[in-house]
């Protein structure tokens, strides 16, 4: 066996997120990752890949503290690399407005970096003038929240607020805290998380293959993006399976 070959990522993130991190690196997947990834459904997901990235698959971070953004974006990087490129959407034209799937090119989706000047924690003021101090959510984060409603038994939005402030507060104290704020003001909280999105655009162009209009289409999150299906990627090799 030779020696595993990795290719350093250039993170949406640009890496500030992280402390004392300064390198990440991905290797292609192999046979023994696929076990992982063909026992993933849309409830052990986040678990399941991020025991994949941790499995040898990623190297220089921790996969539970990477940023959904650049999560998102090493997902894309490994199904281009290791299976297809072409990623199949059932769109409807916005012309004729007839149904139709299109192969959309995850290559060409647009990348979304963080801004160079971005610090964490991120002062936030409030309309009371408290100031709040936030990061951005993380892998980690998505799975206690996962955990949590799983037990729960019920979403809690102010719970996954309460997971990105940066205090010397517990998680009670913060959700208390959360709950006697007005409204406007949890508003702000919960706009850092988009004023920051990065990673990939989960939007692209067609072309409708029935009457040539052209728009944009959403391009949903779905398992097959990271393990497509086998006749996904014979086409995107010219064969038919």
């Amino acid at each position: 066996m030779g020696e595993e070959v990795f290719t350093k990522l250039d993170l949406p993130s640009r890496l500030i997120p992280y402390r004392d991190v300064d390198c990440v690196e991905v290797r292609m997947l192999k046979g023994k990752d696929e076990k992982l990834l063909g026992d993933m459904n849309a409830l052990n997901f986040e678990k399941r890949f991020n025991t994949l990235l941790s499995h040898g698959v990623l190297k220089g971070i921790d996969p539970t503290i990477l940023t959904i953004g650049d999560r998102v974006y090493i997902m894309v990087w490994l199904a281009i690399n290791c299976y297809s490129a072409d990623y199949p959407v059932e769109i409807i034209c916005s012309e004729c407005f007839g149904k139709s799937t299109v192969s959309i090119e995850l290559g060409k989706l647009d990348k979304l970096y963080l801004p160079k000047d971005y610090k964490e924690p991120h002062e936030i003021e409030l309309l009371n003038k408290d100031i709040v101090k936030l990061r951005l959510y993380r892998v980690g984060d998505q799975i206690q929240y996962l955990d949590y409603v799983q037990d729960k038994g019920e979403d809690n939005l102010l719970y996954k607020l309460a997971q990105v402030m940066v205090d010397d507060k517990n998680m009670l104290e913060r959700i208390k805290y959360l709950e006697e704020l007005d409204t406007k003001s949890l508003g702000l909280m919960r706009a850092f998380q988009e004023k920051y999105v990065h990673g990939v655009s989960l939007e692209a162009a067609y072309v409708c293959p029935k009457c040539g209009g052209k728009g944009v289409t959403p391009v949903p999150f779905r398992l097959d993006m990271v393990f497509p299906a086998g006749e996904t990627i014979a086409k995107s090799l010219g064969h038919s399976v």
